[in-house]
């Protein structure tokens, strides 16, 4: 029908599409005009950041810090390459063995009102 329309304009029928294509393009038109405007953020109408889903992510950077319990562990570790400081190095930042943390994440939650132990 649209190649009969090219040859012979006016002759064909032309059926409206309803008011739901335009209602959708009307809606994103307004939608642009407050965002280039100001009066709306991405954030605003994008809730769950999906916006970003196709944007390539940094690549994760892990950094580890090495702290050696005595000065003859930081000795030995430096005469290989290592590069260490102890725990008194450190101060004022505490820092506790890996068996405390687990004592405290074990205690994590619990409520002996509710019998969570």
């Amino acid at each position: 029908q649209v190649d009969e329309e090219y040859r012979n304009p006016h002759t064909v029928d032309r059926v409206p599409m309803g008011k739901l294509p335009h209602m959708w393009g009307q809606s994103l038109y307004i939608l642009g005009c407050l965002m280039a405007e100001g009066f709306l953020a991405p954030g605003e109408i994008d809730p769950l950041n999906r916006r970003f889903a196709t944007v390539p992510k940094p690549d994760v950077v892990v950094q580890v810090c090495i702290l050696a319990e005595t000065e003859g562990i930081k000795a030995i570790l430096q005469k290989e390459g290592v590069d260490v400081e102890t725990v008194a190095d450190v101060y004022p930042i505490r820092v506790q063995p890996a068996r405390i943390l687990s004592h405290i994440y074990a205690r994590l939650g619990e409520l002996s009102s509710l019998l969570l132990q």
